[in-house]
């Protein structure tokens, strides 16, 4: 017995939304990819993941990430590192305050805050390795504060991150740009190789992205989503990121990762 026309399109229409269901399920975890002598991972999630249909609300963006030599040794050295993430229209900083970048250099995490801590916009960590000996390289563990900049007249992120044991400070700059087209609404880059310098290698990060505030009486969010579903549908899984590794001279590998939404009522 054939089905109706319109019986067939609900029918594929629900069948696509349960395999996506499933692909969201199996990929909760961090995926990787790997070649030319490196392995690289990303692992992201929103909060909240319960949304409305039509009406963004404030949400925080986590992402984080690993990179490591396929033979054990000391990571190669990441050249770039490329983020595209969250809907169009997604990012506000109307009226947020910014913190110059030169604030923030050499300063430890509690110099950085009383600085700046009315532009922060995100907190995390970074874990680094200075292979000077490969058989006992140095081993460091910086926590990192986010902080909303300008550069060129757009939009940045200054990332910037402290250790007191080994005492290692540096400020990532991540600019950020609007997408009109495409999956994603905002894109972040960052020339990590050349913020590092020449012997730092990034092992992994983790950073979470969000902030609530008021501009002249106001209430603003740096970050809001919605889960746009038709009636009737609950669940979706979309691309929640995908992120670029370009290493120096060479590979550049690309992952995104499929994260589930879910309407509230």
């Amino acid at each position: 017995m054939s089905l109706a026309p319109v019986t067939r399109v609900l029918f594929a229409a629900a069948l696509a939304v349960f395999v996506l269901a499933i692909l969201a399920t199996r990929f909760a975890g961090a995926e990787q990819t790997g070649g030319g002598g490196v392995v690289v991972s990303l692992e992201g999630e929103v909060t909240p993941n319960r949304l409305p249909r039509h009406r963004p609300i404030p949400v925080s963006v986590t992402i984080s990430g690993s990179v490591r030599a396929d033979d054990g040794g000391p990571p190669p050295r990441l050249r770039r590192l490329e983020f595209a993430f969250g809907a169009r229209g997604g990012l506000d900083t109307e009226g947020l305050a910014r913190c110059p970048r030169a604030r923030l250099r050499n300063a430890t995490s509690r110099q950085a805050l009383a600085r700046c801590r009315s532009a922060l916009v995100g907190r995390g960590s970074i874990g680094a390795e200075v292979p000077l000996n490969p058989e006992e390289p140095i081993l460091a563990q910086a926590g990192v504060l986010a902080f909303n900049g300008r550069a060129g007249g757009r939009p940045a992120v200054w990332v910037h991150a402290y250790s007191a044991s080994p005492p290692v400070s540096f400020v990532l700059p991540f600019l950020l740009r609007r997408l009109r087209r495409g999956t994603y609404g905002i894109a972040i880059a960052s020339p990590v190789g050349h913020a590092l310098g020449r012997w730092p290698r990034l092992r992994s990060f983790r950073l979470t992205l969000g902030r609530r505030y008021r501009a002249d009486g106001v209430a603003h969010s740096y970050l809001s989503a919605d889960c746009p579903l038709p009636p009737r549908f609950h669940f979706f899984a979309f691309p929640l990121a995908r992120a670029t590794y370009r290493f120096a001279p060479g590979p550049t590998h690309t992952i995104t990762i499929l994260r589930g939404c879910r309407v509230r009522s």
